[in-house]
């Protein structure tokens, strides 16, 4: 496959390319990201009627999931054969409806240059990627994982903490519960959940119910674990194990501009799909970085260094889980602009 004189993909690779970018995550399976096929390369924009005004208000999480897609995009093209340049809101104008994200900028790669198997095994992770909300097996990660995901995010220049000192893990489940607690006691929040919640086998967004544990009975956790079953119809059921006392990592950034969100969406990205290559399941526990409230408190109580962008939880499926059904995704055509 070959890029034109221009430098533009051909329309059957572009097609590709944006299918395999929207298996990435995003907040409440949203997928807030466009693409556009232009001269210059392919074109991330983001797809601001897609943005949750109450759960994600200044679009933060909006940016990270539009970073899990660039991330997911790369890998694609270079799977292909070609080198993928990024260039962050190459317009100067880091705003969410304003011009592009981020410009992928395409160029064949060397003849002599070797295949990358981590790529190869990233891509094929994009397609077995779940999020995984049940109870995991207790057995802890082996050291060689666990330092597998922090040089994940190191790689796309963010960073990787796990909670193994006992008052961080404390201060960050209670800030984690408060978070839940504001939440769910929110009106406005409950509706938007609701919104987005999907009853449908046709749909092609928002929650599926069968990847939504039942509430019926209470969930024996260190962390909570937010409840998404909020118009009935649960897919999936509670199996209490124990209480639940799962390996917790905080993701960040050194800074916290757009720029910085978008990279650690890549960052988290790379994470999630390294773990998912090792067959270790992972979710997110969103409810302290939502409020900034709680965000910055989080951040304080780990030295006040960085910006914490991202909570997830990891760790080994049971030995007879179930595999999780892929949630429901857009038409590459409902994303993807020639110009």
């Amino acid at each position: 496959m070959c890029v034109t004189s221009t430098g533009t993909l051909p329309a059957d690779l572009a097609r590709t390319v944006v299918e395999t970018a929207g298996l990435a995550p995003s907040i409440h399976n949203t997928q807030p990201w466009r693409w556009r096929v232009g001269s210059t390369g392919l074109d991330l924009l983001a797809d601001t009627s897609r943005r949750l005004t109450i759960a994600d208000p200044d679009g933060r999480q909006l940016l990270l999931s539009c970073g899990a897609a660039l991330l997911h995009a790369r890998l694609a093209i270079r799977a292909a054969g070609l080198i993928p340049t990024v260039t962050i809101f190459p317009d100067a104008r880091d705003e969410l409806d304003g011009g592009p994200l981020a410009t992928i900028a395409i160029r064949p790669a060397a003849a002599t240059q070797p295949a990358d198997p981590e790529n190869a095994t990233l891509l094929a992770a994009t397609r077995h990627r779940r999020t995984d909300r049940r109870p995991f097996d207790p057995r802890p990660l082996e050291p060689d994982a666990l330092r597998a995901l922090r040089l994940a995010a190191e790689a796309e220049a963010g960073w990787l903490v796990s909670l193994d000192d006992a008052d961080l893990r404390i201060d960050t489940s209670v800030l984690i519960a408060r978070a839940d607690w504001l939440e769910n006691h929110d009106p406005a929040y409950r509706a938007e959940l609701e919104s987005w919640s999907r009853t449908s086998t046709d749909a092609v967004d928002g929650i599926p119910r069968d990847v939504v544990i039942s509430s019926a009975q209470p969930r024996q956790s260190e962390f909570t674990v937010r409840d998404f079953n909020v118009v009935g119809e649960a897919g999936l059921q509670l199996r209490q194990t124990g209480v639940e006392r799962p390996m917790v990592l905080l993701i960040g950034t050194d800074s916290d501009t757009p720029a910085d969100r978008l990279r650690a969406g890549q960052a988290m990205e790379r994470v999630l799909l390294t773990a998912t290559a090792r067959g270790i399941a992972t979710s997110p526990l969103g409810q302290a970085v939502d409020l900034e409230s709680t965000r910055e408190l989080l951040r304080h109580s780990i030295g006040g260094l960085g910006h914490i962008q991202m909570i997830i939880r990891v760790g080994y499926p049971l030995p007879d889980a179930e595999t999780l059904k892929a949630t429901p995704r857009r038409s590459v055509d409902d994303i993807l602009r020639f110009e």
